[in-house]
């Protein structure tokens, strides 16, 4: 579809039964990001630089959360991660192209010229680059990041969820693990009225590849 990318969401097999059938995600808020290092891709050795990261990470925690995607659902890392040990499933997403930022790798730590940060385009382009760029190590991810203000969100237990027509997204795929006991007539009860145009299958271990592939022998899976 014209303006929209495929991406992916791992999740454990309850939960993600749950965002099938609630028609949501859960949003994550940046002090529960598993890097410490979010946000905070600048060299901060200079105290003044930490003390206004520091700043700005808190007052985004405040204000707005990510949606995390990868763009594809083939690493044996992210299903062994993200997915329960691989008994998870991963959901396909078409995604406005425009609301998903591809996240920025790099190696080292940034520096920070005052000079560049006067004009509010400068300010939002830094901001923005700030809430996109990780370390390298993180680049089997290959994540794209929809960024959600916090505000008018579904809240519940401390826990915050974007309803997947409220941030504009659509379920295209569904591919269960291959540990996983998720059965088809699970993945349908759970999609309910979104069933229609979305593919459903099982993954397995390529035999030639460290990747996840399809698994054609649907008579293996019930």
């Amino acid at each position: 579809m014209d303006g929209m990318r495929r991406v992916y969401h791992f999740n454990g097999s309850v939960y993600g039964l749950q965002n099938l059938e609630r028609k949501r995600l859960k949003v994550a808020t940046i002090m529960e990001l598993n890097d410490p290092f979010e946000l905070l891709a600048h060299n901060s050795q200079d105290t003044y630089i930490r003390a206004a990261l520091k700043k700005f990470k808190q007052d985004a925690h405040e204000r707005f959360g990510f949606l995390c995607f990868s763009r594809s659902w083939r690493s044996p890392v992210q299903w062994g991660h993200y997915a329960d040990k691989h008994k998870g499933v991963c959901i396909g997403f078409d995604v406005p192209a425009e609301t998903a930022y591809p996240i920025q790798y790099c190696d080292y730590r940034l520096g920070f010229d005052a000079s560049s940060v006067q004009t509010d385009e400068e300010k939002h382009n830094w901001s923005l680059g700030l809430l996109t760029t990780k370390h390298e190590h993180w680049a089997y991810e290959q994540e794209e990041r929809v960024i959600a203000s916090l505000d008018g969100l579904t809240k519940e237990n401390g826990l915050y969820f974007a309803g997947f027509h409220d941030v504009g997204i659509t379920v295209r795929e569904v591919i269960v693990g291959c540990n996983s006991g998720v059965t088809r007539a699970q993945i349908s009860d759970a999609l309910g009225d979104l069933s229609e145009g979305v593919s459903v299958f099982k993954a397995r271990p390529s035999f030639g590849r460290f990747e996840m592939v399809r698994n054609r022998n649907d008579n293996l899976w019930l």
